[in-house]
């Protein structure tokens, strides 16, 4: 089993948001889960991560400050970013979801340290938020070096946008904080499916939900294309 599962299976277990709650909770949309926050930070695919070829760089250590970090300054504002994110479903259920992504965030960044990534990087969510979905929509584990790989593919991306630098630092936080809750609850759902998750109904919703995040972010063509392994992201 990968560190990035076993990390994740690890954390999960622990964590309040258990695999079978979450997807319980879960009413299923077609629509993304993550607000129409990000413009295409990598217009036309022509900047790495999204031209298909990976980065060799290698993922960075806890010293390392990424210029993709969001400093420590910049207030955290997880109930807010999750109550936004829960109004993507029916009133009576936004309750239960804003506290599952609040625990999701949670998970996400014990999972952060374990696999000794700088803490508050924007990459490293929008990675985890890639990922969350990928595995769920493909029904695939994805390995260390290969989640690694991303994260390093990603923080390149966004250090050659010149997009991302406009983005005020609240905003940023934001983006960190939304895309971290979503890949985490997407990832958690992917065990689920393991272990108590049977109905076809709510894998399927599932599935819709996690390639229109796909799509959200990386484009609907690179979305539909997307292959990870452990030179990283391809399409």
């Amino acid at each position: 089993m990968s560190r990035f599962y076993s990390v994740l299976l690890s954390v999960a277990v622990g964590c309040a948001v258990a695999p079978a709650a979450a997807v319980a909770q879960y009413v299923g949309t077609t629509a993304p889960l993550f607000p129409t926050l990000i413009v295409p930070l990598f217009p036309n695919a022509t900047t790495i991560p999204f031209t298909g070829h990976s980065s060799r760089r290698a993922a960075a250590p806890t010293q390392f400050a990424p210029s993709t970090r969001i400093p420590a300054g910049v207030a955290s504002q997880v109930d807010l970013n999750a109550s936004d994110l829960a109004t993507h479903f029916p009133p009576e259920l936004r309750g239960k979801m804003k506290t599952t992504y609040v625990q999701s965030f949670g998970t996400f960044k014990q999972f952060e340290r374990k696999l000794s990534l700088p803490d508050n990087d924007v990459a490293t969510a929008i990675s985890a938020y890639i990922a969350g979905n990928y595995m769920l929509l493909h029904s695939v584990e994805v390995p260390d070096a290969a989640f690694l790989k991303v994260v390093s593919q990603v923080r390149h991306g966004l250090e050659q946008s010149k997009g991302f630098p406009q983005i005020p630092m609240q905003k940023r936080r934001q983006m960190y904080e939304q895309t971290a809750m979503v890949g985490m609850f997407m990832a958690v759902a992917q065990l689920s499916r393991k272990t108590a998750t049977k109905n076809p109904d709510t894998v399927r919703k599932l599935q819709d939900s996690a390639r229109a995040n796909l799509a959200m972010v990386l484009g609907q063509s690179s979305a539909a294309t997307l292959r990870i392994d452990g030179e990283g992201m391809h399409f």
